[in-house]
Order: structure tokens, then sequence, then C-alpha cells
């Protein structure tokens, strides 16, 4: 008779329908669990500073740290909590899920004061689960022994794949995509001053959700309102939309600062988008400047302006990056590979 899973326990940061990478990779990985039989408990952790909330956030930890049985689960998203460092010592398997840390977005004493946080979760797990080699290497320089790191990728294919490229707009405009929360950690405002520059010769689309940030968001959409026709907003979409959306686009456009890996980019490889993105975290990992890439600094505006440029002048050089994303999504894992593996590195097998 086969072994029963372990019964597993995944805290998180307010709701799991949210609409981001990190909790698109959370909810695949939670739905894997479930069909290898494990039965998985969700703790929402409240947002907010409030003593109410607080309050809450400590009675649900101190029922958590009482558990002897299992593996908890902390999703990195949901720290820092005032009480996390005395109630996340006590459950016999922790286990960290580490996107990116928050420190990696910060730099100077900033960085070094988040990274003192983070640390303490990190310290207390018997292991962290991280989403890229990048974020492992951040782990280990952190001081986080490597044999305790475990690194699974997500998946490519959860909005599908094609087996070529999409077609060229009928119009002869080049389409361009960008993917992701209206926040300054993307860059936004600065892709929609680099698109000045080409708004004659093509499209650009911005999806995503815009609850994060709403003064950030609301200058996004002063800026889009300035920009003209050329530039619309969608909000966040369902799966089935977002699919939509892939394939009548020509390029994704992702100026992040940081990103931990990059589902958007990704699942835009597996439709034969073309990619320009940040020279920035994990994105060197997932795509190849030069061959479906385009990678720029982050923040460089310029180097923003040259990339959307270029692709819209030369068509044959983005065709050709069109064929090389879908060779390159072939390279990258599928969701059921990252939920075999993410058992697996939990010990749910």
């Amino acid at each position: 008779m086969a072994a029963r899973a372990p019964p597993v326990t995944f805290v998180i940061d307010g709701p799991l329908g949210q609409r981001t990478g990190g909790y698109v990779y959370d909810r695949l990985v939670i739905d894997g669990l479930r069909a290898r039989g494990a039965a998985v408990d969700l703790l929402h952790l409240a947002p907010g500073g409030a003593a109410r909330t607080v309050l809450e956030n400590a009675r649900a930890l101190a029922l958590l740290a009482r558990r002897r049985d299992g593996v908890t689960v902390v999703d990195e998203l949901c720290h820092p909590r005032v009480v996390l460092a005395a109630a996340l010592r006590a459950p016999r398997r922790l286990v960290a899920l580490v996107h990116h840390l928050a420190a990696s977005e910060r730099s100077g004493a900033r960085a070094a004061a988040r990274l003192a946080v983070e640390r303490v979760l990190l310290e207390a797990a018997d292991r962290a689960v991280v989403t890229s080699a990048t974020t492992r290497d951040v782990l280990v320089r952190a001081g986080i022994a490597p044999d305790r790191i475990r690194v699974v990728r997500p998946g490519r294919d959860r909005l599908g794949e094609r087996s070529s490229p999409p077609e060229p707009s009928p119009d002869g405009r080049v389409r361009f995509l960008f993917l992701g929360s209206l926040t300054p950690r993307k860059g936004v405002l600065e892709l929609l001053d680099a698109f000045g520059g080409v708004a004659g010769s093509a499209t650009l689309t911005l999806a995503g959700p815009a609850d994060r940030d709403l003064g950030y968001a609301a200058a996004v959409h002063v800026a889009v309102a300035l920009a003209g026709a050329g530039v619309r907003v969608t909000g966040a979409l369902e799966d089935g939309a977002l699919a939509l959306e892939l394939a009548r686009h020509d390029v994704l456009v992702l100026p992040s600062r940081y990103e931990g890996f990059g589902i958007a980019v990704a699942e835009a490889l597996s439709h034969g988008l073309a990619i320009i993105a940040s020279r920035a975290g994990a994105l060197p990992e997932v795509v190849r400047d030069g061959a479906e890439a385009i990678l720029v600094p982050p923040g460089d505006r310029r180097a923003l302006m040259g990339a959307l440029a270029l692709l819209t002048r030369d068509r044959v050089r983005l065709a050709a990056m069109q064929e090389k994303a879908l060779v390159r999504a072939r390279e990258l894992p599928r969701w059921a590979d990252t939920q075999e593996e993410f058992a697996a590195a939990i010990g749910v097998t």
C-alpha cells in the first residue's frame, strides 16, 4: 500500500486568486500537490499593519506553531509579518518558497535592512525552494547553505502553446504587449515614454492588474491618455483572454527593474513572441540576448527606445526572433514538470 502524502499548510499573503506570476505559481503547485493526494490547507495572512490585522495574523500563526505534523510552506511574498520570527520555528518541517527576495529590488541600506528581516524566515526554514538559479545564487551569497536550496522553475504552457509565430498585423504595424502589474518595478512609465518614438508604426497593449500601486497606476493612465490611440489598457485578464492577447501580438516587452523568473516571458515564448526585456534578475536566465530576445539595462530609456525601433523597422530580424522563441520555449519546463519537482522538493511524492 502506498504511503499517504503528508498534509501541507501553505501560508500566503492575501487571497490565492491574485493574478500575478507568484500567485500563478502557488496555485499550480498546490494543484499538483492535491493531485498527488496531499491535503493542502491555506493560511491567508491579512495584509496591512493595523493593530487588528497584526492580532489576526498572530492568532493564525500561533495555531500554526502548534502543528507537529506535515509540511508548512511559507511563500516569501507574505514576509515580513511582525510575528513570523517567533511562530515559524515551531513547525517540524518548514519550507520557504522564494520567488525572489524583496531585498533584490532595493539597494544600499534599504536592501541590507530588508535582507536582515528576510533572513529570519530563510534561517528558520529546513529548505528553501526558489524559482531560478539566479535567486539560488542570491540566497547563497546571503549565507544560506546551497544544500538547503532547491531550484524549481515555473512552467511555460499554462496558456497553451503554438507551433508557429503569430500572423503579422493586417495594417503592417508591429504589436507590442506588456504583461504585468502597473507598478514602478515593472517600468511601465518608462515603456510608455520609449514607445513614443515608434507610435506611428506600432501599437502597445498594457495587460495586468492596476490595484498594486494606485498612485502609480493613475500616472500610467494619464500617460496612456497623452499617448493617443496606439496604446490600450486591458486591466487584469482571465487566462483565456490572456492567451488571445498573446496570439494577436508580435513582441512581449518587459522592462522590469528586477524579476525572479518572468513567467510572462516563458508564456510569450510558447506563443512565438520575440522578447524585449531588461537585463535584470533572472531574465537573462530565461531568454538569450541576441537570439529570441533583446535585453537592455534596466531604466535605460534610450536603449529601450532603440530596441523598440529596431524591431519596428527590421521585420526580417523580428521574424527570426519569433522562430527562435518557439525553439527556446521547448527548452523550458512544462507545469507538469514544475509540479513534480516541487512535490519532491517538499517531500510529497
